[in-house]
């Protein structure tokens, strides 16, 4: 079932997408408002760059294979690998840390164990791979016609619960492609959905899009 979950995920050669970001916290009702463009190529390769608000424009991220990942941030010039990716730090306030940018397929990042299966659904324990990872494991439910994930529940070193993350999924020509996520931090009681617009499919992104050298020299 995870080979399924990868190649819905996965299965596509490349993607590009604008995407809005509304992070709101749910103690306040406060809202923010992001833009961000994104590229991914493969399963391990993404470029995840901030276009507004003004203050954060150029601010991004670069996930390479083996779990490398680049943060750029323009003020201080150069990008900097993240070397911890376990830390729970978020990601410019939303509620993605930076385990959670780094781009690996679902069945390199865990060993599933079926919990139950319903007429719609199957549902899934993941343990992570990774010893380094925040999360003891997580629940994931995946649609049982489709095999898209459709919520997944993340558990922290205590067993308890800290995030959830709900998927919503639209057809692109012959691919089931993610268009809504939302993601909520438990703890934090704050909350991040992300809608994709202007979604292109295999338009053949070139491999020296995603380098170090041009996270710094695209904009």
């Amino acid at each position: 079932m995870l080979t399924k979950m990868d190649e819905i995920s996965f299965g596509i050669k490349d993607k590009s997408a604008t995407l809005k970001m509304v992070m709101v916290n749910l103690k306040t009702g406060k809202q923010e408002v992001k833009k961000a463009i994104i590229f991914q190529k493969d399963a391990d390769k993404k470029l995840f760059r901030y276009t507004f608000p003004r203050a954060d424009s150029g601010i991004a991220t670069l996930s390479l294979p083996n779990d490398e990942v680049y943060l750029y941030l323009p003020l201080f010039k150069n990008p900097k690998k993240i070397t911890n990716l376990a830390e729970n730090n978020t990601y410019n306030k939303s509620d993605f840390s930076f385990e959670d940018m780094a781009t690996r397929s679902y069945q390199k990042k865990y060993i599933p164990e079926l919990i139950t299966a319903t007429d719609t659904s199957y549902v899934m324990d993941l343990k992570p791979k990774w010893v380094n990872s925040s999360y003891s494991h997580v629940i994931v439910t995946q649609d049982k016609n489709y095999f898209y994930p459709e919520r997944l529940e993340y558990y922290n070193k205590k067993n308890q619960k800290v995030k959830e993350a709900f998927y919503h999924f639209t057809k692109l020509q012959d691919y089931w492609i993610a268009d809504t996520v939302f993601i909520t931090d438990l703890k934090k009681q704050h909350r991040t959905k992300i809608i994709m617009s202007e979604i292109k499919i295999n338009s053949g992104l070139k491999d020296d899009l995603f380098s170090v050298k041009n996270l710094k020299a695209m904009f």
